[in-house]
């Protein structure tokens, strides 16, 4: 039959987009013209032609329609249009792309194309010169890499990658914001030309670019230059989210909707460093993927060919069958919900009017500011809770000038306590006598509740902000000790769809009260939508959706409080484990109705405690309450007017990394400390501690051993081998290098791992490895870089072990590394000057030796030159470790003399030694905190048995991991810290071992190239305070609260304490 046009069909999340593209022949068997279009003067043409080059045949598009939901109707409506100026005999091809394209491909029978697919395809049809492709769509933002195929001259996909599930750096992200403002998205690029500065942005996620903002105009930034920012946001997000460090060669070809937005063009020619003709908008940008689908119909052979009115009767019998009703789940209940706030009554301050002690706790976040004053029982007398706005001096003098007229009257501030990501600067600021880490105050707070209200303690905490979401492990220690410990943590990094915000913006949007409607209206429902866990832009429109569908608001709202349970669970806890006697913490605890989807979700009871808001300022104050007891010291509380401290402010950006950050830098008294850090320690104030380690730097020791027997280059080298600082290298180095240096060869290390490191690793795998093996990917491209003549990537199997009856086994990912290396694209012709010969250490010196020997033939080297290099090698390794493993003897006694408290550091070697993986939280902990470190390959393990804790641990890392955990049961001032990254199978496994092998409960740090150290430095001082090492006044003797705490008339600057009435 013959084909008179090609439709491609591109279903996207938001719009519909339709292309034409006109047979190429003469003519058709029938003699008639092709691809004639209506052109009656009464008839009006939906469609708009667009320039093709040289001898393409001729594209039209139609203007796109939202889908609002319903992608077969508007489909229908866009083929009705566009089928309608075709002659009715016409033979059409469809083919089919986008997101929701799967739906409508089955409802027609027509193929279905992914949207790389087609993109590529348009850009090869209508700019074949271009070789990298930008795509900012409504929901998807993706990067693409052409190159011509030597044969066909056609463009083809040599890498690409998209901005996955959030959606910083789309067309919805710029929408929702520039309606915030409320302005028209399509006006942004005529408004911002007058902007002359732009305001910093978050361009992370729509809930934090709210804030800036805010933030931005309550510093003086105009709109327009709030919109601007927000362009260099959605620039800056598309370069570092999607573009991710891969090469952007032009010229550029910048497709999708938000190409038509001129002021975010400029912002990302600026951002790319990239000219005017290096990035350019081709006509008609929007419907790329739609030309690319007509393109694939015509050169696909499994397009159907039919009438315009068979194409649409296919579509019209699908919505016949297209049911309105919506996935429901489960309506909720608060069965399994026990809500303690009513167990609490307003303050009554003493009948005979005397002043009452007091403890005053700050919790400073980035969202919230939090007051709370306790007597000396832990009763809240007054608690505040506010905004913070970007400006924490003010909001916290604000509060304090409150506090006092409340009821300054009738309290001594005995002790203050600050906490939250503000804690250094309020703190300093108001005198505080404690200064904690969020976590231990949560924690504390949350204990000292369930002692007093439920005799029992929490195992887990979920905590929900306004913009911040955290998940805190607690474990009990043990024995005679009825300290609770930190043993895992994690928070929400740069998404706010598991956050109080998330619900607040929805619960707008809809018209509903966020504070008693909401949840009223969701335990109402009957049939809660299922609206799954999306991105808060992406969200607002699946709501609009549902709404436009006919959905009940009662039924949409009792869905929203599931999906924010089911962020917070997917994104926040990500598989950890939930324990037994949960407690539901933050301002979005107030909202029963996310209590109970957490219930029904996780299975069990969720236990809301009262004064929930509030709680991590409660445990401020409990500590500072019980320093002061033990110290019996005054309080540094400079009194309730901030007004007459002085001190200095100075604002800044950080360029440290793509954030921007805006800080702010307050000197009080010589003291210096920040706000506005959202990414890292670098403006943290070290925890200031007396401790000094006892015992040598083992980790600083080991990286010295490791290097000690690199006699340099010989005289006359054959040739250059390159030995990746990666995996396994970390535990034979010595061996390795010294082997191939004394067979001839010059051998180049790659350097420490660092952020350059990480991105080039980032850049060159195919897949989603762990984090270890994306940094080797990374130190590769190095020594690439570096031209070596080989490199040494061996395919180990086993180590040297112990138990005959097992096999030590390393890691499959390390295993293979060499294969994944030779077929990755990245590496291209590189596959025959990797030296990968399969190692198994376990069988033996004489085989490992026979092995080394047969590699060094392969490169011209004589046998007895080899077996000689290899017995120098050998006794290198011996040296390295002999040297190493005294080092550990000796530390381990002088902790077991002394009785000195230490932490074991488990794990593998390529993540604990590498600083880069991990951070350098080693030098951290000894540095800042005067931490003694003992890592686990330091240790005399040799004869410890495991086979009790588990009987076929044939990991060899596991296996020692398990005897320092045995040798930790042994030594009550031994403790572990384990350091893992995020998908380690093996590590997965060992974890749950360690509980049993140790007695003890342990932290887990683990890191994936998305960490902050900030993060890893709180989940520590947690488990540090947790196990004693921070809060070195326990060991005071504890006095009188009588004696500690005389009575006293109110400290208050402007009034003494009054008598009532």
């Amino acid at each position: 039959m013959r084909v008179d046009f090609y439709v491609g069909i591109d279903v996207g999340a938001i719009s519909v987009k339709v292309a034409l593209l006109a047979s190429g022949s003469t003519s058709n068997p029938d003699g008639s013209e092709p691809g004639r279009i209506a052109s009656e003067p009464e008839f009006h043409n939906p469609l708009r032609q667009i320039q093709t080059p040289g001898a393409v045949p001729p594209v039209s598009v139609a203007a796109p329609k939202r889908t609002r939901g319903r992608p077969l109707e508007a489909v229908r409506e866009a083929l009705e249009e566009v089928l309608g100026a075709l002659p009715a005999d016409s033979a059409l091809r469809v083919a089919i792309t986008g997101s929701g394209g799967k739906l409508v491909a089955q409802a027609l029978g027509a193929p279905v194309f992914n949207e790389f697919q087609a993109c590529a395809r348009a850009v090869d049809r209508l700019m074949p010169q271009a070789r990298t492709v930008f795509e900012m769509g409504g929901e998807c933002s993706r990067y693409l890499r052409l190159l011509p195929d030597p044969g066909s001259r056609r463009l083809g996909i040599v890498d690409y990658s998209s901005n996955g599930d959030c959606a910083a750096g789309t067309g919805a992200f710029l929408d929702q914001q520039a309606a915030r403002l409320q302005y028209a998205v399509e006006d942004i690029a005529t408004i911002v030309a007058g902007a002359e500065r732009a305001a910093q942005i978050a361009g992370r996620c729509s809930v934090f670019a709210k804030s800036d903002m805010i933030h931005a105009q309550q510093k003086g930034f105009k709109p327009p230059e709030v919109l601007r920012g927000l362009c260099n946001a959605v620039a800056t997000n598309f370069k570092s989210a999607v573009v991710k460090g891969r090469p952007v060669e032009p010229p550029v070809a910048f497709v999708g909707g938000v190409a038509a937005n001129s002021a975010v063009v400029a912002a990302l020619r600026e951002t790319l460093a990239l000219g005017e003709n290096e990035l350019c908008v081709p006509e008609a940008p929007e419907s790329y993927g739609a030309i690319g689908a007509a393109v694939l119909a015509m050169e696909s052979r499994n397009c159907p060919s039919r009438r315009p009115s068979e194409w649409l009767e296919a579509l019209q019998t699908a919505l016949r069958g297209d049911g309105s009703a919506f996935a429901a789940t489960r309506p909720l209940n608060l069965d399994r919900v026990k809500l303690l706030r009513d167990q609490v009554r307003p303050y009554r301050f003493p009948e005979d009017q005397t002043a009452v002690d007091a403890y005053l706790g700050l919790d400073i976040g980035s969202v919230g500011t939090k007051l709370v004053l306790i007597d000396s029982r832990g009763d809240v007398i007054y608690s505040i809770f506010t905004r913070t706005e970007g400006r924490p001096v003010e909001v916290v003098t604000r509060c304090l000038r409150e506090l006092e007229e409340a009821v300054g009257w009738g309290v001594r501030v005995r002790g203050v306590g600050s906490t939250g990501s503000g804690r250094e600067l309020i703190g300093e600021l108001v005198g505080a006598d404690s200064i904690n880490d969020e976590i231990t105050c949560h924690k504390t707070g949350a204990t000292f509740v369930g002692d007093r209200l439920l005799g029992k303690r929490p195992d887990t905490i979920f905590e929900i902000g306004g913009q911040d979401s955290k998940f805190i492990s607690l474990q009990p220690e043990g024995g005679d000790s009825r300290e609770t410990i930190v043993v895992d943590f994690t928070m929400n990094e740069a998404c706010a769809a598991g956050t109080g915000s998330f619900l607040e913006e929805r619960a707008t949007e809809l018209g509903v009260s966020i504070k008693d409607e909401f949840s009223r209206l969701a335990l109402s429902s009957q049939a809660p939508i299922r609206l799954g866990e999306r991105c808060t832009v992406f969200m607002e429109r699946d709501v609009n959706t549902c709404m436009q569908r006919g959905a009940q608001r009662a039924d949409i709202i009792a869905g929203l409080a599931y999906s924010i349970v089911y962020n917070y669970i997917n994104r926040v806890v990500r598989g950890r484990p939930i324990g037994d006697c949960i407690f539901f913490q933050g301002g979005t605890a107030y909202n029963d109705a996310v209590a109970a989807a957490f219930s029904i979700v996780c299975d069990k009871e969720i236990i809301v405690p009262p004064h929930n808001a509030v709680l991590g300022a409660i445990g401020a104050a409990l500590l500072a309450k019980e320093k002061i007891a033990r110290t019996g010291a005054s309080t540094r509380f400079r009194g309730y007017d901030l007004e007459q401290v002085e001190y200095s402010l100075r604002e800044f950006t950080c360029k440290g990394c793509g954030n921007l950050c805006s800080i702010q830098e307050f000197n009080v008294a010589g003291e210096k400390t920040y706000w506005g850090d959202k990414c890292s320690e670098r403006y943290r104030k070290q925890v200031k501690t007396d401790r000094i380690p006892i015992i040598p730097d083992l980790i600083a020791r080991r990286l010295e051993l490791l290097n000690a027997d690199d006699a340099g280059d010989p005289p006359h080298p054959r040739g250059s081998i390159g030995i990746p600082l990666a995996m396994y290298t970390w535990d034979w180095l010595p061996l390795w290098r010294r082997f191939f240096r004394d067979c001839g060869f010059q051998v180049i290390v790659s350097s420490e791992t660092n952020r350059q490191t990480v991105r080039q690793g980032l850049d060159s795998v195919v897949a989603e490895p762990c984090f270890p093996i994306i940094v080797a990917h990374g130190h590769i491209a190095e020594l690439i870089s570096r031209k070596v003549d080989y490199l040494w990537i061996p395919n180990l199997i086993t180590v040297p072990g112990r138990d005959s009856h097992l096999e030590n086994y390393v890691c499959p990912w390390g295993s293979t590394l060499p294969f994944i290396i030779r077929h990755n694209p990245a590496f291209r012709g590189w596959a025959d000057r990797i030296l990968f010969p399969l190692l198994s250490l376990q069988r033996g010196t004489d085989v490992l030796r026979g092995d080394m020997v047969r590699v060094a033939a392969k490169l011209g080297v004589p046998a007895k030159t080899a077996r000689r290099a290899f017995e120098a090698a050998w006794a290198a390794q011996q040296r390295f470790l002999s040297a190493y493993q005294e080092a550990g003897r000796a530390a381990l006694q002088r902790l077991i003399d002394t009785r000195e408290s230490g932490m074991v550091l488990v794990g593998r070697p390529y993540n604990s030694h590498d600083a880069g993986v991990s951070l350098a939280i080693a030098r951290k902990l000894r540095e800042q905190y005067g931490v003694n470190l003992l890592p686990v390959d330091a240790l005399p393990l040799a004869g410890i048995d495991v086979t009790d804790v588990n009987d076929n641990m044939y990991w060899a890392y596991g296996r020692r991991i398990l005897a320092a955990a045995k040798l930790v049961r042994e030594h009550p001032n031994l403790h572990i810290i384990y350091v893992t990254n995020f998908k380690c199978g093996p590590d997965s496994f060992v974890k749950a071992f360690i509980r049993k092998a140790s007695g003890k409960p342990f932290l887990t740090l683990q890191f994936d190239g998305h960490s902050n150290d900030a993060g890893m430095l709180t989940r520590c001082e947690a488990y540090l305070d947790s196990k004693g090492i921070l809060r070195w006044w326990r060991t005071q003797q504890t006095k009188s609260i009588h004696e500690l705490l005389p009575a006293a008339q109110s400290i208050s600057p402007k009034c003494p304490t009054p008598v009532r009435g």
